[in-house]
């Protein structure tokens, strides 16, 4: 079994169960057993004191960790829930202490390559995740993304031409 942290729509504090293949074990206030077993991959069955409960289940895409994040509903009831272990906890409480850093203000080659394309230019505006820069490094094409939302400053580089690794690419005005 492993030990999990789940946290149910409307709970305070997350509640800690340990689960196993078609098992947990909640330990908080008491122990309390229950059995489950999804039928398909949407849809599960929940024993639960003696009692069967027949529940869908549907995984929230957008969430930040994969297959970590739900939505149960029963009886015409949804009900979101958040299932995180240990390690995923520890990273989100790590990333939070990090506080306000510093945004870092330019693109930094990451290995030695060519650049292949240059999807921005000087004055636009750009949004976290989106691809500013190609580069072929070991005859794989790398997208190189905005680690933030921010302007472009100077564009460094053009297409077609080599560069060496933590060489800057692009400035961004922070």
């Amino acid at each position: 079994m492993n030990k999990y942290f789940i946290n149910i729509e409307g709970v305070e504090t997350p509640i800690e169960a340990d689960i196993g293949q078609n098992e947990a074990l909640f330990t908080q206030d008491g122990k309390s057993e229950f059995v489950y077993k999804f039928i398909t991959d949407d849809l599960l069955v929940l024993r639960l004191n003696h009692r069967n409960y027949l529940m869908k289940a549907e995984h929230v895409h957008d969430s930040d960790l994969k297959n970590t994040e739900f939505i149960l509903e029963h009886d015409s009831k949804a009900y979101r829930v958040i299932c995180k272990n240990e390690l995923e906890l520890l990273t989100e409480k790590f990333a939070a202490s990090r506080g306000d850093v510093k945004i870092k203000n330019e693109l930094i080659s990451p290995m030695p390559g060519a650049i292949v394309k240059i999807n921005v230019k000087e004055g636009d505006d750009v949004k976290k995740g989106q691809v500013l820069i190609v580069l072929e490094a070991m005859k794989m094409e790398n997208e190189l993304k905005a680690a933030a939302d921010c302007k472009v400053q100077k564009v460094l580089v053009e297409e077609k031409t080599p560069v060496d690794k933590n060489q800057v690419l692009i400035k961004f005005e922070v």
